[in-house]
């Protein structure tokens, strides 16, 4: 069992995989547990990673050099399950003012018409940046709601982030720590064995051509949750948020 500094207990796909599965058990399969499932999955990864950042901050392992209106990171690829893409479909859709969320909407089909098929790196290199973004103040839009794979992203080093921007090289390493994308990968694993074994389709997504699916297909949340594979999207090599080397 692998164990973060400090004593703090990294999650482990078995454990978690039960911990879905009696959820499910328990309160049925329906839009609303779906929602709260991805809901509850977020706010424990937020915990985890205050308290895993303090600990390496604490001991000298790491120090997170990210800060409000850093993007760098948001001109990538982004992959996302179906739960997080219907659970931030929602939020586009319920969070803002009806004509701003209308105007979102149509930000991401269009950005999605345009990249659709690209990959982190290419993404990187023509700075591509994630239409959720705001182009003024480089604050994210739906941060409440952001998937696991953008909430896993800590940077420790702002210079390396600007050389990379600034040579439009994607393969320009930051410096990072496994455990944040470890965690990542656990709970994706998790959630996504439980609702695979309940006949969802459950494949990683690019994030834009997911909600694009959702917003273009009729019904798309009642057919996924029938077992219909809605998106025909298939999973990439690109499972993190792009196709630069993992971090050290």
């Amino acid at each position: 069992m692998a164990l973060a500094p400090l004593g703090i207990q990294a999650p482990e796909t078995a454990t978690e995989h039960r911990r879905y599965a009696d959820f499910f058990r328990r309160n049925g399969l329906s839009r609303e547990t779906v929602m709260r499932a991805v809901g509850l999955t977020h706010q424990r990864s937020n915990v985890y990673f205050h308290d895993l950042l303090g600990a390496l901050q604490e001991t000298g392992r790491f120090r997170a050099a990210c800060g409000a209106g850093c993007a760098y990171c948001c001109n990538t690829m982004v992959s996302l399950l179906p739960p997080e893409a219907f659970y931030l479909a929602a939020h586009v859709e319920t969070a803002f003012a009806p004509e701003d969320s209308r105007a979102l909407i149509a930000r991401i089909l269009d950005h999605d018409s345009r990249h659709r098929g690209k990959s982190g790196g290419q993404r990187f290199v023509e700075r591509a940046a994630c239409p959720m973004l705001d182009p003024e103040t480089k604050f994210c839009r739906v941060h409440a709601a952001r998937p696991l794979t953008c909430r896993a992203m800590h940077s420790g080093s702002l210079t390396a982030c600007r050389k990379a921007w600034d040579e439009r090289n994607a393969y320009i390493p930051a410096p990072s720590h496994r455990s944040f994308f470890e965690h990542t990968q656990v709970c994706y694993n998790a959630i996504g064995y439980t609702l695979e074994d309940l006949g969802l389709e459950m494949a990683p997504l690019e994030m834009n051509a997911a909600l694009a699916t959702i917003w273009t297909q009729e019904r798309a949340f009642e057919r996924w949750l029938a077992g219909e594979r809605v998106f025909g999207l298939t999973a990439t090599s690109e499972i993190a948020s792009s196709d630069a080397p993992p971090p050290n």
